[in-house]
């Protein structure tokens, strides 16, 4: 076995499956098993079943099945090496060595992430410190922001040539500070600002957001210039705005399968601290189709996004709407003006300023709930705000109303779901869904067509080759994971016809049970680990291993399979010799012809029944 092999296994085994699931979502027993409702397909009665012994789950409902590295990469959306490399940290198992050609090892190159998480914890010194973060103190503590310093690894950059100086003595490369924005030709750009580390799904540190404080030198500009409240670091190699929302690894590590998309830093953290804990929140960009598949894995119970009842408010409703035109989610949309006539942001109704009385929160906090459980379908919202711009009493109204639908229409990939929403545009149009359809199809042929092939085409889609599998094949794997020692004297070149994914299994569990996987639930965990990158395989074992379990007597039934295939195969080469005999014949080629009836008599012995000896 390779050392990436053995890496591999090593990290499986050093990790407890249920253990890294539960961090996510509760699991509750089930007999042996452990089930949960599926975090990766909607639906109302759990089907995702984990099985801890040999460490693997499926999900009985959508189908997806795999192992600890399985979990990370569908559950955050990792590559393999990712995960692999996030488990083998978790593990304290080193990946020197592993990872070649051209790739960087994990002791060559900076890491941008680990050089943002010290400058963020450089920052975090600051603000804690008695004379520079006074006045950011102040700020947090004013808006009831207080206790989440520690917690989000609040921060404040302190005065020109502190950062510069600090990454000269940690030895902090410099173009990793320049591309996240810390730096410009040696010029500090957040200097004197309340800053937040921006994390992506994974808990990384991929940026900051920098808010001015007020009465901070700076604050107030100079003469005309006004400097801008917020201020994000720029798009990076590590850093994308159009995916990554503040706060999405912190409600992915609550357990929250309801997120809501707000627009601020201080909104996210705010509901954080009062319980709504799956608040997040885009960073200088509207919300986007990339967002969206962004949570599609972690929003299970729906996405709900919060907007200012506001020109502004209404203008990102739109957006959302057409950024949403594939999405698999269920989206609502909550108006900030439902939930306090005079709060314009969810901070300033969810959270407790000092002095504030405690009841008066609760209350405020009760009706922001309300809100939130009370969002409207998407569609409806819109439509709602498309009638303070639109007046669809008139015909005019109602046509230019008709032209924005088709065009969202013209959005959506799926049939099913386009012709949904045409049908819940028109009730709200009151046109007849034919007229909305044909307008809609003049906004299709009207899109430009994307070349075919060639370059500039999109790449096709990696689509997963389906097994052609052979009569008893699942049966084979299933006798060899009930009982793996008969993988010991099992020769998978010679059982006849099996798909070629089944002989290699059957030759990894061959080699399993030489390392000492020598009962059902080690060559399960071990199988799956070897199958890791390839999810036919992982769904064959799956089956395999439920088929397995119903299996009594599995070295009788393993060796009527091989003896069946045996005589098949020896019949089909029997008729083939036949057929190579009469060709002999039929050219006069009688020594051909002799050698090849001896061969076929030869044969025939074989699995003739002997008479027993007297």
């Amino acid at each position: 076995m390779d050392r990436f092999e053995d890496v591999k296994l090593r990290i499986k085994e050093a990790t407890d499956l249920v253990a890294l699931i539960e961090g996510y979502l509760p699991l509750r027993a089930r007999g042996r098993l452990l089930v949960a409702l599926c975090p990766f397909h909607a639906e109302n009665s759990p089907s995702f079943t984990v099985y801890r012994e040999e460490q693997f789950f499926r999900c009985y409902g959508c189908g997806k099945t795999g192992d600890v590295f399985t979990w990370l990469m569908e559950r955050d959306g990792l590559t393999f090496r990712e995960a692999m490399e996030q488990l083998a940290d978790r593990a304290g198992v080193s990946l020197e060595g592993v990872f070649k050609g051209g790739q960087r090892e994990a002791n060559k190159g900076p890491d941008p992430f680990g050089v943002l998480a010290e400058v963020a914890g450089f920052f975090q010194r600051e603000l804690l410190a008695p004379d520079t973060g006074r006045m950011a103190r102040d700020y947090l503590e004013g808006r009831g922001l207080s206790p989440a310093i520690m917690p989000w690894r609040l921060g404040v950059h302190p005065a020109p040539g502190a950062l510069v100086q600090f990454a000269q003595q940690k030895k902090l490369p410099k173009d990793v500070l320049e591309a996240a924005g810390l730096l410009r030709n040696g010029r500090e750009l957040f200097q004197h600002r309340l800053m937040f580390p921006i994390e992506d799904e994974r808990g990384r540190t991929v940026g900051f957001g920098g808010r001015i404080v007020p009465g901070a030198p700076g604050s107030d500009g100079n003469g005309e210039f006004k400097p801008p409240k917020y201020y994000n670091s720029p798009e990076s190699p590590f850093f994308n705005k159009r995916r990554v929302l503040f706060g999405l690894h912190r409600a992915k590590q609550a357990g929250q399968r309801r997120i809501v998309v707000m627009e601020g830093y201080t909104d996210v953290i705010a509901c954080h601290l009062a319980g709504f804990q799956g608040a997040v929140a885009t960073l200088g960009t509207a919300f986007t189709a990339d967002h969206a598949k962004t949570v599609e894995r972690y929003a299970t119970d729906g996405l709900v996004l919060m907007f200012d009842g506001d020109r502004a408010g209404v203008q990102a409703a739109e957006r959302a709407v057409r950024e949403l035109a594939n999405s698999k989610l269920a989206v609502r949309i909550a108006l900030m003006g439902d939930a306090d006539g005079g709060a314009k942001d969810p901070a300033d109704v969810v959270v407790q300023r000092p002095g504030e009385d405690m009841e008066a929160v609760v209350e405020r906090r009760a009706r922001f709930a309300d809100v939130l459980d009370a969002a409207e379908d998407h569609i409806a919202v819109w439509f709602r705000l498309l009638r303070r711009r639109i007046d669809l009493t008139q015909a005019t109204g109602v046509d230019a109303a008709a032209h924005e639908c088709a065009a969202v229409l013209a959005l959506v990939e799926s049939p099913v779901r386009q012709a949904a929403l045409l049908e819940q545009m028109a009730r709200h149009l009151a046109v007849p869904a034919a007229t909305l359809d044909r307008l809609m199809q003049k906004q299709q042929r009207r899109r430009p067509v994307a070349p075919a092939s060639g370059e500039g085409a999109p790449a096709p889609a990696a689509t997963a080759r389906p097994l052609a599998l052979q009569p008893g094949d699942l049966e084979l794997l299933a006798c060899v994971l009930a009982s793996p020692k008969l993988a010991e004297g099992l020769d998978p070149a010679g059982i006849g016809d099996a798909a070629p994914e089944v002989v290699e299994l059957l030759a990894w569990a061959a080699e399993g049970v030489a390392l000492g996987r020598a009962t059902g639930p080690e060559l399960m965990r071990y199988l799956m680990a070897r199958a890791e990158e390839r999810a036919a395989l992982r769904t064959l074992l799956s089956d395999a291993h439920q088929r397995g379990a119903k299996t009594t007597e599995p070295a009788a039934v393993l060796a009527g399979l091989v003896a069946g295939r045996r005589r098949r195969a020896s019949e089909s080469r029997r008729r083939a010799v036949r057929q190579q005999m009469q060709q002999a014949l039929a050219v006069g080629d009688a020594a051909r012809a002799a050698e090849l009836q001896n061969e076929l008599l030869n044969g025939l012995r074989d699995v003739l029944p002997r008479r027993p000896s007297t």
